[in-house]
C-alpha cells in the first residue's frame, strides 16, 4: 500500500478503525489533514475530525460516508484494507511522531524547492525571509515534547522559585507603575502587548515612554521604527528625558542655554542598552533575526503592525487573513526568544463617529487575530482631543486614558494619566484611579 511513508499514514488511519478513542492522541501530536499525503489519509482525516465536532460516531461506516463527502471518492474498500494491515493501535503515538515529523520535511523542502525556483526572479531577501521562517517553524516543532506528570510539576516549581525570587523573571515592567499594576505585574514574557489607538493619540509617544523607562532599569530593547526616522525616535527619547520641546529639538531652535542640557542626555543615552532599526520594510522574520542577535534581550516594541511587510504566500489573501498571519508571526517571536513585545496599531475610523468616541476592543484595524493572540490590549484616549480639534487649542497638559481592555494576567481597567504634547511625556497622576485598578507599590507583595 505504498512507500515507507505512507504506510506509516495509514497505520495513524487504521488505528483510528480500530480504536476510535486514539483521536485525541492524534489531535496531541497537532496532525491535521494537511500533514498527510496519501489523498485517502488526509480525506479520512477529515471525515474523522468532522464526525468529532458533530459528535457522532467514528467507525468504518460513518468514516466512509463522510470521506466520500469530502474527496468524492469511495473509500469503503480502501478502510477495510488500512484497517487489516495495521496490527495495533498500541503504537499509535510512534505512527503519530514519524507523520508529524515527515511533514514538516516536506514542507521544508518545498520551501527550499520553491526558494529555488522564485530566487531566479523574486526579491532575495523576500524569499530568504519566507525560508527562514519555515526552517524556524521546523525547528521548534522538533523541539516541542509532551511534558506530563512529574516533569510538569518540576517545571512549574522552577519558574515559581524563580518569579517569587526575581520578579523580572516573569515579566518585563513598564516603568509606568499604575500600568503595571493593572497588568498585573508588568508586560509578562512570552505574551504580545497591542496598544491601539487612533493617529496622534499618543501610542508612539506612549512606546517611547516605555522603551525608555525600560533601559533606564538597566534592561535591553529592540525598537522597531517602521514609520519614524533615527532622528524622530531619538528626539522623542531628549524630550521625554529632559522636558526640552520635541518640535525644537527637531528643528534647532533649542535655546542656546538648553543645548548643554541636551547633550548631557545624549551622553547618558549613549551608554543605554536602547537598539533601534528604522528601516520601513522589516518583516518579521527579519525582526526576529536581529532579536536573536541582541544577547538578553528583555523587550521589542513594533511601531507600528499596520506598516508590516505582508509575508510572500499572504499577499493574494484579503487584509484580515494577511494580518493574521503577522500577528501569529509576532507571537512566534515572543514565545520563541520569552520576552514580552510591545507592537502598536493603528485603530479605525469607527469611534470617531460615535458620541462617545472611546475606543473599544472591536476598533482594532483588521482585528480579530489581533486581539486574540494578544495577551494584552492597551486602547488610548485623550478626552479632549476632538474638542481641541474643534476649538483649534492645543493644550499643553491634558488627560490620557489608558484602558487595559483586555488582560490575560489580570482584570481589565483604566488608567488615567497626564499627556504633554510638548514633551511627549505622559506622567502618572497625583490621584490615582483607585476604583478601577489594585494598588500595588515597590515592595509589596507580587500578583501572581
Amino acid at each position: 500500500m505504498g512507500s515507507q511513508q505512507s504506510q506509516n499514514e495509514i497505520a495513524v488511519v487504521g488505528s483510528l478503525l480500530i480504536s476510535p478513542e486514539v483521536l485525541p492522541i492524534i489531535e496531541k501530536y497537532g496532525l491535521t489533514p494537511e500533514n498527510f499525503s496519501v489523498d485517502e489519509c488526509r480525506a479520512v482525516m477529515a471525515a474523522a475530525y468532522k464526525l468529532r465536532d458533530e459528535q457522532k460516531p467514528i467507525d468504518v461506516v460513518t468514516l466512509g460516508q463522510y470521506a466520500a463527502d469530502v474527496s468524492g471518492m469511495d473509500l469503503s474498500q480502501w478502510l477495510i484494507e488500512a484497517m487489516q494491515i495495521t496490527p495495533t493501535a498500541a503504537h499509535i503515538e510512534s505512527y503519530c511522531e514519524i507523520v508529524k515529523r515527515e511533514a514538516k520535511r516536506r514542507s521544508l523542502r518545498t520551501a527550499l524547492s520553491n526558494a529555488a525556483i522564485d530566487i531566479a526572479y523574486g526579491d532575495a531577501r523576500e524569499i530568504a525571509d519566507s525560508v527562514a521562517g519555515e526552517i524556524l517553524r521546523f525547528n521548534d516543532g522538533e523541539q516541542n515534547t509532551i511534558i506530563t506528570g512529574g516533569a510538569l510539576r518540576e517545571s512549574f516549581l522552577s519558574y515559581y522559585k524563580q518569579a517569587k525570587e526575581d520578579p523580572d523573571s516573569a515579566f518585563c515592567r513598564t516603568g509606568i507603575q499604575a500600568l503595571d499594576a493593572q497588568l498585573g505585574g508588568g508586560l509578562f514574557r512570552s505574551e504580545v502587548y497591542v496598544i491601539g489607538a487612533r493617529p496622534g493619540m499618543g501610542k508612539t509617544t506612549l512606546g517611547i515612554n516605555i522603551a525608555q523607562n525600560v533601559v533606564n532599569m538597566g534592561k535591553r530593547v529592540l525598537f522597531v521604527s517602521l514609520e519614524m526616522t533615527e532622528e524622530q525616535i531619538q528626539a522623542k527619547r531628549i524630550a521625554y528625558e529632559t522636558g526640552l520641546a520635541y518640535t525644537d529639538l527637531l528643528t534647532g531652535r533649542l535655546p542656546s542655554y538648553s543645548e548643554a542640557t541636551m547633550l548631557d542626555c545624549l551622553d547618558r543615552l549613549d551608554n543605554e542598552s536602547f537598539f533601534l532599526t528604522t528601516r520601513s520594510d522589516m518583516t518579521v522574520g527579519e525582526i526576529q533575526r536581529i532579536a536573536r542577535q541582541i544577547e538578553n534581550l528583555d523587550l521589542i516594541i513594533i511601531d507600528y503592525m499596520g506598516l508590516m511587510p505582508v509575508p510572500i504566500e499572504a499577499k493574494a489573501k484579503p487584509r484580515y487573513e494577511q494580518m493574521t498571519e503577522i500577528s501569529a508571526g509576532i507571537k512566534s517571536i515572543a514565545k520563541t526568544l520569552n520576552l514580552p513585545i510591545l507592537a502598536l496599531s493603528q485603530l479605525n475610523r469607527e469611534n470617531t463617529m460615535r458620541s462617545d468616541k472611546r475606543p473599544t476592543l472591536s476598533d482594532l484595524r483588521d482585528s480579530g487575530a489581533i486581539e486574540q493572540d494578544a495577551g494584552g490590549v492597551i486602547l488610548l484616549h485623550r478626552p479632549e482631543y476632538y474638542e481641541q480639534r474643534e476649538n483649534a487649542e492645543q493644550k499643553e497638559a491634558e488627560e490620557i486614558e489608558l484602558n487595559v481592555a483586555k488582560s490575560r494576567h489580570s482584570s481589565p481597567g483604566l488608567v488615567r494619566m497626564i499627556w504633554s504634547g510638548s514633551n511627549g511625556r505622559i506622567a502618572q497622576k497625583d490621584e490615582q484611579n483607585a476604583e478601577s485598578r489594585t494598588e500595588w507599590a515597590e515592595g509589596d507583595e507580587l500578583p501572581f
